[in-house]
C-alpha cells in the first residue's frame, strides 16, 4: 500500500549524518537522554508486518525506546523523531468491556458490554517536518525533575528544538516546536485515532484544530482534539472532516494515513501545541459509568488551556509536578565521570556488561554477583523514575495505573493491561507512601471504593456460606476492568491484600477521617466475607480438604479443633488447591489484625473488634517445615523450588506478621525459604526483582537486598528504562521504588498508633558505602533524613506534625527520640 509516511519512516531511522561528541554537561542522575530518535515502528505503519511477538524485549521501539510523560489522566510516549514526531497517546479510561463475571477472558477492541474488554489506546499525533536534509548534533531527554521531554537537533543549519509535557493543573499535553531561523518550521499534523472515528480538520483564523471523535463498541464515547497556535507562517487544514475506519492487525489499530485530514504548517519559526483527549467515563456505578460527555470535558480543558500563555501553562506544570518529584532527595554515591557522561542506553549497556561475566547460578548461592556495581547515580535514577512514573500516571481524580500505568500502544494488549489483583497492581503502589507521594496512592483507594457495588452482587451468586445466610462483603477474581468487571479465576484473598493498601495509607497520614469514613467501612467489609467464608477444621484436622490424592494426613496431628482456615484456597501461581495455604492464611490475619487495630484507635464497635480477634487467635498458624522451611501449605512440600512467586512470604513483605525482630525463627525459615526459591525463580519477570529485593531488605541483608535491583537493571530494564516482563510491565518500575525504599528506612514492626519504631539504614550495601535521603516517609506521618558514611548513619533528622516518641533504631543502638515539629501534614 501507498504510504508516503513509510518513506519518511526509513529516512527517520537513518538521517542522523554527523553526531556530535556526547556533552559532559548532562545531568548525571533523574536524567535520561539519547543520541538518536526512537524509531517510530521498526516496519511499516500500515501493516508492522516486521514487528516479531508482542513484548520482544526491543521488537516494539514504542516499549522500549519511547519517553513517557502523563498526568495521571492523559499521556503519552514521546518518539522525538528528526523527520517524524510520534506521540503514541492514551487516556485512562478508553475501555472496551462490562461489567461482567466470567471465567473467560474475552477482550480486545470489539468487546461490547457482555465481555470483559481491554484498555485502549487513543491513538497517534503525527507530525512530518517538510526537511530532507540529514540531521546532526541530535539529542533527546527526558528531565525527571521538571517532567519534560525534549527534543534538538540542526539540519541545514537551523536549530530545532522541542518540548513536550502533560499538564496536570490544564489537564492537557503542551507541545513547543521551534527553529532558530525564521520561516524554517514547515510540517503536517496528523491526528490518527486507534479506532473508528470521524476525524476533522479546520483552519479559520486562529481556529486551528484537529479532531477525532467516535464511540466503542460497548458504548463509550470519546473525543481528542489538537489547537495549533503557530508564530509566523500560516496553518491551513486540508482534507475536511472524514470517517476513517480502522483495522486490527497482531494487536495493532491501522489505517490509511494518507486519507486522514491534516494541518499544515508553512514558513513558520514557532508553534504551539495543545492536546486534549477524554471520554464519557465516570468512575461511578450508580450512574452506569457514564458522565459527561467528551466534547463537554474537551472544550472546558481546551478553553481554560488556550486562554493561558505558554510560559504560564509551563510554570504551572513544573511547580505542581516539583511539589511532589522534591520532596525525596538521594544520593547513592557518585559515578565514574566518563561512565556518567555516556548517553542512557549505553550507559545502561555498560552497566549491563559489567554483571554479564560475574554472575553466580544463583539459588544456594550467597550473591548473585560477584563484583560491585559501579553506578550508583543509575540506581538513583531507577529510583527516582518509579517515583516520576507515579506522578506521571496516578493523579487524585483519576483512574489507577493498571499493567501498563497509562501506557498502551495496543488494542489487544497483554493481559488486557488491566487491573491484575495477585500482586501487580499493588506493587505499583508500595512505593506511594514510603516514597512520600501518598496523594498517587488516592487513585488506588478511591477505585476499590468504586468498585465495591458490582463485587457485592457477583460475590453474592458465587460464595453461599455454610450457616445458610447471605454472604456479607464482596472479593473479586483476578484481573479487573473499569466497570465493576472481573474475569479469570477468583482470587479470594485478594480483598485482603487491597485492605492493606487502605490501612498503610492511614499508617503513613494518620488521618483519622479518611480512617471513620473511607478505609475502616470498607476493611470491616472485607473482614465481615471472611468471617462468613472460613472453613472450621475439626480435631487433627478432620474435613481437610486437598485437590492433591494421598497426602499424609499425619502432618495435620497438631491441629485442634475449631481451627479456622480459608477453603480451597491457592498459592499463586503453583500447587494444588488445598485448605489453609499460607499466603491466604496470611492475609486475612493481616486484614483481621489492621481492622482490629483501627476500630482501636476509631473508638466504639468494641464488640465487632473482640469478634475479630477471637477468629484471628484461631486461624491456622504459620509453620516451619522438615528442612527449616516457612511452609507454603499446611501439608509440608516443595521446601525446595525455583518458582518464580514467593507468595507464602507475604508475611515478611509487604505484611508485617512475621519480621526479624518479633518472630526471629520464623523469619528464619521464611529466609530459608527465599535463599532456596533462588534469585528470581523459575523466569526473570520485572516483579520478581524487586518483591526479593524487599524481602532481602526485610531480612537485613541490604548486599543480597542490592543484587536484586541490579538484577533488575541487568535482565529487564530497556533502554528507555521501563521494566520489561516481557512485555513491557509497570510493576517492576513501579515497586523497585518501593523496594528500595525498604533498604534504607523500615517502620513495619511497631504500633505506629502508640510509639511508632522506625529503622534507618536496616540493610547497608556495599555498593552504596556513603550517601543521604531527605523526605523519606516512615509509619506515623514521620519525615525521615539522614546521612551515612561507610555503611553507618552519620546524622538524621525526624520531622512530624504528631509530637510523638518514637523508638528509632541506628547503627544497631535503639533509643526513644520525639521528632522535630513540623506543619507539613503530607
Amino acid at each position: 500500500m501507498k504510504n508516503s509516511l513509510f518513506t519518511l519512516t526509513l529516512l527517520a531511522s537513518c538521517s542522523i549524518a554527523s553526531q556530535a561528541t556526547a556533552s559532559s554537561d548532562h545531568p548525571t542522575s533523574n536524567y535520561l537522554w539519547y543520541e538518536q530518535p526512537a524509531k517510530l515502528y521498526g516496519h511499516s505503519p500500515m501493516g508492522r508486518e516486521n514487528l516479531k511477538t508482542a513484548g520482544n524485549n526491543n521488537g516494539n521501539p514504542w516499549e522500549s525506546e519511547a519517553l513517557p510523560i502523563g498526568n495521571g489522566r492523559i499521556g503519552a510516549m514521546v518518539f522525538g523523531g528528526d523527520k517524524i514526531e510520534r506521540l503514541a497517546l492514551n487516556e485512562i479510561s478508553l475501555w472496551t468491556g462490562g461489567s461482567v463475571s466470567t471465567d473467560a477472558y474475552n477482550y480486545g477492541p470489539k468487546s461490547g458490554k457482555e465481555d470483559f474488554g481491554a484498555y485502549q489506546p487513543f491513538g497517534d499525533l503525527l507530525i512530518t517536518f517538510h526537511n530532507d536534509q540529514p540531521t546532526e548534533n541530535y539529542e533527546r531527554s527526558l528531565d525527571l525533575t521538571t517532567g519534560i521531554a525534549k527534543t534538538s537537533y540542526t539540519s541545514n543549519g537551523v536549530n530545532y528544538t522541542r518540548e513536550v509535557f502533560a499538564s496536570y493543573p490544564h489537564q492537557v499535553i503542551v507541545m513547543t516546536c521551534k527553529a532558530d531561523k525564521p520561516g524554517q518550521l514547515n510540517a503536517d499534523f496528523i491526528l490518527k485515532p486507534a479506532h473508528d472515528a470521524k476525524v476533522t480538520a479546520v483552519s479559520s483564523g486562529q481556529n486551528n484544530k484537529l479532531t477525532i471523535s467516535g464511540t466503542l463498541a460497548n458504548g463509550e464515547e470519546f473525543e481528542g482534539v489538537v489547537s495549533i497556535i503557530p508564530k509566523g507562517g500560516t496553518v491551513t487544514a486540508t482534507g475536511g472532516s472524514k470517517n476513517v475506519s480502522v483495522t486490527y492487525e497482531k494487536r495493532y489499530a491501522e489505517c490509511n494515513l494518507d486519507t486522514i485530514p491534516k494541518l499544515v504548517v508553512k514558513n513558520g519559526s514557532e508553534c504551539i501545541v495543545i492536546l486534549s483527549m477524554a471520554t464519557d467515563y465516570v468512575m461511578d456505578h450508580s450512574k452506569n459509568w457514564k458522565g459527561e460527555s467528551p466534547q463537554k470535558k474537551n472544550n472546558f480543558y481546551m478553553a481554560k488551556a488556550l486562554r493561558t500563555p505558554i510560559a504560564e501553562l509551563k510554570k504551572a506544570h513544573i511547580d505542581n509536578y516539583k511539589a511532589l518529584f522534591d520532596r525525596v532527595k538521594l544520593n547513592l554515591g557518585k559515578t565514574d565521570a566518563e561512565l556518567a557522561s555516556l548517553p542512557t542506553d549505553k550507559r545502561l549497556k555498560a552497566y549491563k556488561t559489567r554483571l554479564d561475566n560475574n554472575t553466580t547460578k544463583g539459588a544456594g548461592q550467597e550473591r548473585l554477583y560477584t563484583v560491585e556495581t559501579n553506578d550508583p547515580e543509575l540506581e538513583e535514577t531507577l529510583f527516582q523514575y518509579g517515583r516520576y512514573m507515579l506522578i506521571s500516571g496516578s493523579r487524585p481524580g483519576n483512574l489507577p495505573v493498571n499493567l501498563q500505568g497509562l501506557w498502551n500502544d495496543m488494542v489487544s494488549p497483554p493481559w488486557a493491561s488491566d487491573y491484575h489483583n495477585n500482586i501487580n497492581v499493588q506493587m505499583c503502589y508500595w512505593g506511594a507512601e514510603p516514597a512520600n507521594l501518598s496523594e498517587c496512592h488516592i487513585p488506588l483507594v478511591n477505585y476499590i471504593n468504586a468498585m465495591q457495588d458490582p463485587l457485592r452482587n457477583f460475590t453474592k451468586k458465587q460464595f453461599k456460606p455454610e450457616n445458610g445466610k447471605e454472604t456479607r462483603g464482596w472479593t473479586v477474581r483476578t484481573s479487573q476492568n473499569i466497570f465493576g468487571g472481573h474475569a479469570w479465576q477468583w482470587n479470594i484473598p485478594s480483598n485482603a491484600w487491597y485492605a492493606r493498601h487502605l490501612w498503610d495509607h492511614f499508617a503513613f497520614t494518620c488521618d483519622k477521617n479518611y480512617l471513620k469514613n473511607v478505609a475502616y467501612p470498607i476493611m470491616k467489609e472485607v473482614s465481615e466475607f471472611w468471617e462468613d467464608n472460613l472453613k472450621e477444621l475439626g480435631d487433627k484436622g478432620e474435613g481437610f480438604f486437598s485437590a492433591e490424592k494421598n497426602i499424609n494426613r499425619e502432618e495435620l496431628a497438631d491441629i485442634k479443633k475449631g481451627t479456622l482456615v480459608a477453603p480451597k484456597a491457592w498459592s499463586p501461581e503453583h500447587g494444588p488447591r488445598e485448605d489453609g495455604v499460607s499466603h491466604d492464611q496470611q492475609l486475612i490475619w493481616d486484614v483481621f489484625t489492621n481492622t482490629i487495630t483501627a476500630g482501636n484507635v476509631l473508638g466504639g464497635n468494641q464488640a465487632f473488634s473482640k469478634e475479630l480477634a477471637e477468629k484471628r487467635d484461631r486461624l491456622a498458624k504459620p509453620k516451619i517445615g522438615k528442612e527449616g522451611n516457612l511452609q507454603e501449605w499446611m501439608i509440608d512440600r516443595i521446601a525446595r523450588t525455583d518458582h518464580r512467586h514467593t507468595s507464602h512470604l507475604y508475611a515478611v513483605y509487604p505484611g508485617n506478621e512475621i519480621s526479624m525482630e518479633k518472630t526471629p525463627e520464623l523469619a528464619k525459615a521464611a529466609r530459608n525459604s527465599l535463599e532456596w526459591r533462588g534469585t528470581t525463580g523459575d523466569s526473570r519477570r520485572s516483579w520478581t526483582w524487586p518483591w526479593r529485593t524487599a524481602l532481602w531488605a526485610r531480612f537485613k541483608e541490604g548486599d543480597r537486598a542490592h543484587d536484586m535491583v541490579a538484577g533488575l537493571l541487568h535482565h529487564n530494564i530497556l533502554p528507555n528504562m521501563l521494566a520489561n516482563h516481557a512485555p513491557m510491565q509497570m510493576d517492576g518500575t513501579y515497586g523497585i521504588t518501593g523496594a528500595m525504599c525498604e533498604m534504607l528506612v523500615q517502620s513495619h514492626t511497631g504500633d505506629f498508633t502508640k510509639m511508632p519504631e522506625i529503622s534507618l539504614l536496616p540493610s547497608p550495601a556495599k555498593s552504596w558505602p556513603s550517601g543521604s535521603v531527605k523526605g523519606l516517609k516512615a509509619r506515623g506521618n514521620i519525615t525521615v533524613d539522614f546521612d551515612w558514611k561507610d555503611g553507618k548513619v552519620t546524622t538524621y533528622k525526624l520531622t512530624s506534625p504528631l509530637r510523638r516518641p518514637v523508638k528509632l533504631t541506628v547503627n544497631g543502638e535503639t533509643k526513644t527520640v520525639t521528632p522535630e515539629e513540623s506543619n507539613i501534614k503530607k
